[in-house]
C-alpha cells in the first residue's frame, strides 16, 4: 500500500501560490496540503482540471523545454512534492 494518496486540487490561499494539492497520509488518515505554482508567472498548460489559471497558459514548447531542463536535475520528481505537481500539472 502506498503511504500517500492524492485527494484533490484547490485554489491556494498561500501567498503567491496557484494551487494546493491535497494528499492523504494513508497511515494516519491526515490530509496534507502542498502549495505549488507561482501565480505571478505563466505556465505551459494548466491541467489541474480547475483551470483557474489557464489564462496564464503560454503553450510555448521551447519555454517548457527550458523549464524542464532547469528543474530536472533536482526534481526527478519526488512523488507528491511541489515540484512534482508543477512538473506534471503545469509544465
Amino acid at each position: 500500500m502506498r503511504d500517500y494518496t492524492f485527494v484533490k486540487f484547490q485554489k491556494s490561499n498561500t501567498q503567491n501560490k496557484k494551487y494546493d494539492a491535497i494528499i492523504k497520509n494513508n497511515k494516519t488518515g491526515e490530509n496534507i496540503t502542498i502549495p505549488f505554482g507561482d501565480n505571478r508567472y505563466e505556465q505551459y498548460n494548466d491541467s489541474t482540471g480547475l483551470g483557474i489559471y489557464s489564462s496564464l497558459d503560454h503553450n510555448d514548447k521551447k519555454r517548457r523545454s527550458l523549464y524542464r531542463k532547469r528543474h530536472e536535475t533536482y526534481l526527478k520528481p519526488t512523488m507528491f512534492s511541489a515540484g512534482y505537481f508543477s512538473w506534471f500539472y503545469l509544465w
